[in-house]
């Protein structure tokens, strides 16, 4: 059997060196190991060894399997005792906070109203008329000019006086029943300035 032609190779430069030099690696090692000082053990070294050997032989070592099935109540019992302490620190926070005195003389319930509006049996009238007069203007320009009360924008100002109107009248049955409230009154006379300002717009476009 012949062995195919192996190629040649040339070894390191510094091949030789790195062999000299673990050889003398291994010899001052040596050296050194031989030149080590002896020490003499004491004299009840052997003596504590061999009570510790038999200490490890008497003592019985228990399988983790067999450990868990000694304690299983143990170590269900603390999940459950912690839950019910929590469960039980909850509760007293509850009551504490249900049973808390309350300072009742710290306790103020105020209101400030910033303008006084007389509602007058004349001037109510007066309003009553002027929206009416505007009513019977915008119905009569829309029945003379159509195309111009059917514009996006003068039909948008129509929905929102309608609007208006409706909530105008809400406030006029809560007077009713609540009597002349404060915020009532005020949101009352700010609906009538919006109404004012829409109805003058609505006359404008249909009149231009």
């Amino acid at each position: 059997m012949s062995y195919p032609q192996l190629p040649e190779y040339e070894p390191h430069p510094d091949l030789w060196h790195r062999i000299e030099a673990d050889l003398d690696t291994d010899e001052r090692l040596a050296r050194a190991v031989g030149d080590l000082p002896l020490f003499a053990p004491q004299a009840d070294l052997w003596e504590r060894i061999d009570a510790e050997l038999n200490n490890e032989a008497g003592r019985v070592v228990v399988h983790p399997a067999t450990e868990a099935k000694r304690w299983p109540l143990f170590r269900n019992v603390q999940p459950l005792w912690a839950g019910m302490a929590a469960a039980a620190c909850v509760v007293l926070v509850g009551i504490w906070l249900f049973w808390r005195p309350t300072n009742s003389a710290n306790e103020r319930i105020e209101y400030a109203v910033e303008t006084s509006t007389n509602w007058s049996g004349a001037s109510a009238e007066t309003a009553t008329d002027a929206d009416r007069r505007a009513e019977e203007f915008i119905t009569q320009q829309c029945a003379e000019q159509a195309l111009v009360c059917n514009r996006p924008e003068v039909h948008e100002l129509r929905v929102q006086l309608d609007e208006l109107k409706t909530e105008a009248q809400r406030l006029d049955n809560e007077r009713q029943i609540f009597g002349d409230d404060p915020a009532l009154v005020r949101a009352q006379v700010k609906l009538e300035n919006q109404r004012a300002e829409v109805t003058k717009e609505l006359i404008t476009r249909l009149r231009s």
